[in-house]
């Protein structure tokens, strides 16, 4: 649970205190202790923190030519997959929006690529929230 709290805190620096840290080198860090499946309470702020991040097309977040995506969608993933747990049913709903938003902006071959990185249980829960 410490974990979960410590990158909590490294989410908010991000959030808040961006102009003090090196942000193309903190979120990614931050990013890669994503999701958060021990503290259940911290798991849904960070996550909603990390949709609220990408609803502004945070560019760290994103990387250079979308090279974080895939962190990102198999993220998402592991969060739905995990039901109401990991995230509140609005913090899933903006994740699937998201997903959908991803679906229509990406070209057909990054979202290939980055499909093909997920697990197939992922696929198959991305493909069965984003076509209900």
């Amino acid at each position: 649970m410490a974990y979960d709290n410590s990158v909590s805190a490294l989410g908010k620096i991000c959030q808040f205190h961006r102009d003090s840290i090196d942000a193309s080198q903190v979120i990614p860090a931050w990013l890669s202790c994503l999701p958060l499946k021990n503290d259940l309470v911290e798991a849904k702020i960070v996550h909603e923190q990390m949709c609220a991040m990408l609803e502004k097309s945070d560019s760290e977040l994103l990387g250079h030519n979308n090279q974080h995506l895939p962190k990102i969608v198999s993220t998402f993933a592991e969060i739905l997959c995990a039901g109401k747990d990991l995230a509140t049913e609005q913090t899933a709903s903006k994740i699937v929006n998201l997903l959908r938003q991803l679906q229509t902006t990406l070209p057909p071959s990054v979202l290939a690529s980055t499909w093909s990185t997920l697990q197939p249980q992922q696929q198959l829960a991305l493909q069965s929230v984003l076509t209900s």
